[in-house]
């Protein structure tokens, strides 16, 4: 497991810097202990009689999340990264969805913490509340003479089997209800190991850390990597160009892990050039697809080729990374040792490569345990074992292996939209928006953008008394309903723009044509965005 391997680093190689964040820099004993201490207050403050298994961690990329996460799993409770950047309605839901009874956090998301114990009454623990040094000043001493006594001071690891939950990473549902993923002990570690191994990333790897935790590439990428080999990782709590580039230089970075959007913030940085990411020899970029004019500008300005790869959460979440020694542009690598995939046409029968338009599927020791407490949709999406007691996963991605092996992602099944790396579903956009008093029937689609992937377009239509006279429904216009929806839900999934219709184009069913909606759109628009 990656614990144990993290304390044979703390015995190995004590001195070694593990984690350096905006405020501090740890060691691998250091962190080791600080995660002892972490037990400690978890049993005294949150006992599992009362507080149940599951702990609720809402720390950006710093020394602490890795900490409350190690601590956390040290002590046999399942980890629940949250996501900051939702409304407290929304992360009120996840927390009851998951019987989340404590949430960890710090004091910068006091607001929105609080906010969210009141809906969900759930207790918050502060991290600056905590003491870590102090108690610990005369054993961290007698380690640092002895590294050996390390394992003598701490708590030991408790057994714990391959299949055991590890983390529930939630991500969104289509059907207004919370999806919490259950990643195993198995999943993490075979997903760590095998992205090193296809990668060759090794302990001297140095990597940044900018991606939230609760996201799973930033979870695997950013935290669970380097601490499998023992590295080093820089986090950056809040992203920045100007800052990644003095990150970079003073640590000589090799690893860069982030999302289109991010790089093309870079690429766009009057005060990059290419000395900025000088040392980087791997720039992966994940969670959304990867525009090719970005490739091209990312490569002229900073003499370095971003490489694409590909997972899901349900997956780990790596499945395929390119990698320099072996890409092609528009494919999303490789795929990692021990996973397996293949395309499927919708009869079920398996395609051979070259063949485009099957859905993926994909089979593995990374392959999620199941959605939590959610086990029809499990079988939705996780057929049956195979022999070796493996299920292969629906991904709802449109998909097509070359005769090389090389993995191109080609369109999507699922009715999803992703934003710079956040998965946005139009259903909770649409209910938003049809909880104006003045909307009849409301429907969302995605449209491609080159800064962020993705972004929702509405489409609308009024209830036919709105703005009539005698009537008290107004007649909203595009922007009004856009401030409506922010009110509602999440701002970064406000959409882009709003149409309205006199009537929507429908089936005889009453379902929305959405095809014939994006039909709809000014071409001028779609050439904008």
């Amino acid at each position: 497991m990656i614990l144990e391997k993290v304390l044979d680093h703390a015995v190995e190689h004590p001195n070694s810097i593990a984690i350096v964040d905006d405020k501090r820099t740890l060691t691998y004993r250091e962190m080791i202990y600080g995660g002892h201490l972490f037990v400690d207050h978890l049993r005294s403050l949150c006992p599992q009689s009362d507080y149940g298994d599951k702990v609720g961690i809402l720390i950006p990329p710093t020394a602490a999340f890795a900490v409350a996460l190690g601590g956390t799993r040290w002590d046999s409770r399942i980890a629940i990264p949250l996501n900051y950047l939702l409304k407290p309605e929304e992360l009120a839901a996840i927390v009851k969805d998951a019987g989340l009874k404590v949430i960890f956090t710090i004091e910068h998301f006091k607001p929105l913490a609080e906010a969210v114990a009141q809906q969900a009454g759930c207790r918050i623990i502060y991290f600056e509340s905590l003491t870590f040094a102090k108690p610990g000043l005369a054993v961290m001493t007698s380690i640092a003479l002895d590294p050996a006594n390390l394992r003598k001071h701490v708590h030991p690891i408790p057994p714990r089997k391959d299949d055991d939950v590890a983390v529930i990473m939630y991500t969104s549902g289509t059907a207004g209800r919370p999806k919490g993923v259950m990643l195993t002990n198995r999943n993490l570690e075979s997903n760590a190991i095998d992205s090193c191994q296809h990668a060759r990333f090794t302990q001297r790897t140095i990597f940044l850390g900018v991606l939230p935790m609760f996201h799973t590439l930033g979870l695997m990428g950013n935290l669970m990597i380097p601490l499998y080999l023992g590295s080093k990782m820089v986090f950056q709590a809040r992203f920045s160009p100007v800052g990644v580039f003095e990150l970079v230089q003073k640590h000589q970075i090799e690893v860069l892990i982030m999302v289109p959007t991010m790089y093309a913030v870079m690429a766009n940085a009057k005060s990059g050039n290419a000395e900025s990411l000088k040392s980087v020899k791997i720039a992966l970029s994940g969670g959304e697809p990867l525009p090719v004019p970005l490739i091209g500008a990312f490569q002229q300005k900073f003499n370095l080729t971003l490489m694409e790869g590909f997972g899901l959460t349900e997956t780990a979440p790596i499945v395929a990374l390119s990698v320099p020694w072996a890409h092609k542009p528009g494919a999303v690598g490789k795929i990692i040792p021990d996973v397996q995939v293949k395309t499927v046409d919708d009869d079920g029968h398996d395609l051979p490569p070259g063949v485009d338009g099957g859905e993926l599927y994909i089979k593995g020791p990374n392959v999620m345990k199941g959605y939590f407490n959610q086990p029809e949709l499990t079988d939705e999406v996780l057929l049956p074992p195979d022999a070796d007691g493996l299920r292969w996963f629906k991904t709802g991605d449109i998909a097509r292996l070359d005769e090389e092996g090389f993995l191109y992602i080609t369109g999507r099944k699922k009715d999803m939209i992703i934003m710079a790396g956040e998965k946005v579903f139009p259903r909770e956009i649409e209910e938003a928006i049809k909880q104006h008093p003045s909307v009849l029937m409301a429907a969302v689609v995605g449209v491609k953008d080159p800064q962020r992937g993705e972004l929702p377009v509405a489409f609308v239509q009024l209830k036919p008394e709105a703005g009539q006279e005698n009537s008290n429904l107004t007649k909203p216009t595009d922007q009004e309903i856009r401030n409506f929806v922010r009110q509602k839900i999440a701002p970064f999934k406000t959409p882009r723009d709003v149409y309205f219709l006199d009537q929507m184009p429908m089936t005889h069913t009453g379902k929305i044509l959405k095809r014939e909606l994006l039909a709809k759109i000014p071409p001028s628009s779609l050439q904008s965005s």
